[in-house]
């Protein structure tokens, strides 16, 4: 699991109007919004954001097409390949995460994200 600080937490959620009380316990998750991952992709692609920064926006990306393929029966559009550019331009800090998502040792699909078997091709 990514552990995202409190004050990065605090800091892209006011730049990125996301409705933050501070009492979250899975911050990225509980953002995350189907309708704004091209917000978040370009906020990441426009902004020189620390290492801490970039792996909070991209968990946040990452579960936000997570709830993207859960609305859409796993309908995989363009924003995918743009996300695993990101992942494998960065492996080294995205590591954690890709790690995550990807349930490397669980077998079940019916115990897989619906995201986890595109991440397991990064």
């Amino acid at each position: 699991m990514v552990i995202i600080k409190k004050q990065t937490m605090e800091q892209l959620s006011k730049e990125l109007l996301l409705p933050y009380t501070g009492t979250e316990q899975d911050w990225d998750i509980e953002m995350a919004d189907s309708n704004r991952i091209n917000d978040f992709l370009n906020f990441y692609q426009q902004n020189d954001l620390s290492a801490d920064k970039r792996v909070a926006v991209v968990s946040l990306i990452l579960a936000s097409y997570e709830d993207y393929l859960s609305e859409n029966d796993l309908r995989i559009d363009d924003r995918w390949n743009e996300i695993k550019t990101i992942l494998e331009s960065e492996g080294v800090i995205f590591a954690d995460l890709i790690h995550y998502w990807s349930l490397g040792n669980e077998i079940g699909e019916d115990n897989l994200f619906r995201i986890t078997t595109l991440i397991r091709s990064v």
